[in-house]
């Protein structure tokens, strides 16, 4: 097995169990919102493989600096693609961004802070699903963490650990890179799903 495969394997597997609910437990026994939370679920799995599958056959084929480079370009189309097929708001966030397209709003902010908290508890759960009140309208939130992998650190680990030829490549590509610092089993970020929920009659 490739060394790749086992990081896929390691990060599918990040990808399993129950989310923890900011709603009542009832609230999911809504058709509707269970609904909402299945493709919230399916949308966000589907999102991370397709940009990890991406980003290691890049690394396959031509290394991290390869990697850097292509992603820069596609992983933002994925996400576009994924928002006009479903119809939903779907993103990667992070607190500490490289591209400025993932930067929090205020809602994602805050979560990813209790990630950060719960995870250094030990306590972080796999999904977060909440029923929120926006300008009017009711919608589902959904937030999936991202934890640092090893294979994450040639481009997200201390500045003095990466590479010079990756350095390089970040440095055209993202001038006002702020992903960087992480170790692994950090919080890196987060898939965020937010669905609207249709009015009931």
């Amino acid at each position: 097995m490739k060394w790749w495969m086992i990081f896929i394997l390691i990060g599918m597997a990040l990808f399993t169990g129950k989310a923890a609910l900011s709603e009542s437990p009832q609230a999911v026994q809504d058709p509707q919102i269970e609904q909402a939370l299945t493709e919230a679920r399916q949308v966000s799995v589907e999102l991370a493989e397709k940009v990890r599958s991406l980003l290691f056959e890049e690394i396959e084929k031509g290394g991290f600096v390869s990697a850097v480079r292509v992603c820069s370009e596609m992983a933002q189309q994925i996400t576009l693609q994924f928002n006009a097929r479903t119809g939903h708001i779907v993103r990667r966030v992070s607190l500490k961004y490289r591209n400025p397209k993932n930067i929090p709003d205020e809602y994602e902010k805050g979560k990813l802070e209790e990630f950060n908290f719960l995870n250094q508890k030990k306590q972080l759960s796999n999904d977060y699903v909440e029923v929120v009140n926006e300008q009017g309208q009711k919608y589902l939130r959904y937030m999936r963490p991202l934890i640092t992998l090893p294979v994450c650190m040639t481009c997200h680990g201390p500045k003095e650990n990466i590479p010079s030829e990756v350095k390089v490549i970040l440095a055209e590509k993202y001038p006002d890179d702020h992903a960087t610092g992480f170790l692994v089993g950090d919080v890196r970020g987060a898939i965020s799903v937010k669905i609207l929920l249709s009015p009931r009659r």
